[in-house]
């Protein structure tokens, strides 16, 4: 075979060799074989995860998480739970109770009371009576020159609220004059059809 002599030495190292070859070629034909397999196998049977895209997240829309939220938050605002006419009618009686609840005149202590009368329930009005003001001698006598509302988180379907700040001006018995700003937290409620004020707190964190 090839010619060789296996009688000498070099003719059976050529053919050791040789046979050498032929077992590493096919070592490595087979293991590349066994490789490519595996391969496609893994392949198979771990295809990449792909996530559908929602149809609200193709159109541009918030994912439900967020309107979730969304729908929640709207739980606070006062307009889902009453019409323009309440809320436009109660803001009215929120301001017209703080104008006159907040004038304050030291000669005639209990006449704020009975100028805010006509906007309070009587349970507030008999509350207030028994806890009259009293203010201190650089507050002796106030106005009010400007009334604004802001609106307040409030998730109540019977109560509304209103943030009403009164700004003006102080005057102490010694006759100096100092501007105000003084903030009223003002809760109404609908009684015998007429929106009425059945709580207020004065300069507190809402």
């Amino acid at each position: 075979m090839f010619g060789w002599d296996f009688h000498h030495k070099s003719d059976r190292i050529k053919l050791f060799l040789f046979i050498l070859a032929v077992f590493l070629l096919i070592g490595f034909s087979v293991s590349f074989i066994f490789r490519s397999l595996n391969q496609e196998a893994e392949a198979r049977e771990d295809p990449p995860e792909i996530v559908p895209q929602s149809q609200e997240a193709a159109e541009g829309n918030p994912p439900s998480s967020l309107a979730g939220e969304e729908e929640s938050a709207n739980e606070y605002d006062q307009a889902e739970h009453f019409t323009d006419e309440q809320l436009s009618q109660s803001k009215e009686v929120a301001l017209a109770f703080v104008q006159a609840f907040h004038a304050y005149d030291a000669n005639e202590p209990e006449k704020y009371l009975e100028d805010a009368k006509p906007y309070m329930t009587n349970a507030l009005y008999e509350k207030m009576g028994r806890n009259m003001r009293r203010e201190p001698l650089d507050r002796s006598f106030l106005a009010v020159e400007k009334a604004d509302v802001t609106p307040v988180v409030n998730s109540s379907s019977s109560i509304i609220r209103w943030n009403v700040m009164a700004t003006g001006k102080a005057k102490g018995i010694d006759g100096s004059i100092t501007p105000t700003e003084d903030w009223y937290l003002v809760s109404l409620k609908q009684v015998n059809g007429e929106w009425l004020v059945e709580d207020v707190r004065v300069n507190v964190p809402n």
